[in-house]
């Protein structure tokens, strides 16, 4: 599969788990997603559902440090962290997707109309939420 291929399927499969994470929640919980350089996985992680009493920062921490670990040790090709973000009365899923070259945060607005969750085209942002690849 060829890298544009690759993101463009981290990206749909992030999308799709935070969707569900609406349905069942209302919320996007922490997680992240990766893909790889030699085959056509995509890998979740949701440490979550082992510490459900950590605060949002620190469910964002254990997220990072997990793919930190997978980047280390897999052939991993580009990851996603992805969760809720809220500014004001605005939600939004805050979807990272980083590369070992170049990282990107996108902020995809949703709103809840007439009981399906509507997930809005992406804004690019300056910043990052956390770097998963070494610098």
């Amino acid at each position: 599969m060829n890298e544009e291929k690759l993101i463009e399927r981290l990206v749909t499969v992030s999308l799709d788990t935070a969707r569900a994470m609406l349905d069942e929640y209302k919320l996007v919980i922490p997680f992240g997603i990766r893909v790889f350089r030699d085959n056509d996985d995509v890998k979740m992680n949701c440490p979550a559902d082992k510490n459900p009493e950590a605060d949002w920062n620190e469910q964002i921490a254990m997220v990072v440090t997990e793919l930190r670990g997978y980047v280390e040790n897999e052939n991993v090709f580009a990851t996603a962290l992805v969760t809720s973000l809220e500014a004001e009365s605005e939600m939004g899923i805050g979807l990272q997707v980083e590369m070992e070259l170049s990282s990107v945060l996108f902020i995809y607005p949703y709103s809840k109309k007439e009981g399906e969750w509507v997930i809005e085209e992406p804004i690019q942002t300056e910043q990052l939420l956390e770097t998963v690849f070494p610098t």
